[in-house]
């Protein structure tokens, strides 16, 4: 089993602060700064929000090496 390219959601524990890197949207990926590292990101729950760069956020789980996030 490989552990990058898996399709199973983890929830983190404890959620965890980011910032945007790359816009994100409902139905589009972004990138975020996260543990000072930069990471593909979507949006947790599907609502009609966009994500600006600068946006602080909050990483509360992963799919794979794609990170689940909330707004603020």
């Amino acid at each position: 089993m490989n552990l990058f390219t898996t399709n199973t959601k983890e929830i983190f524990p404890q959620p965890m602060p980011g910032i945007v890197e790359e816009a994100i949207a409902t139905n589009k990926p972004g990138r975020v700064n996260f543990k000072t590292t930069y990471w593909p990101a979507i949006l947790f729950e599907e609502n009609s929000i966009s994500l600006a760069p600068g946006q602080e956020i909050t990483v509360v789980g992963r799919i794979g090496i794609t990170l689940l996030i909330s707004p603020l």
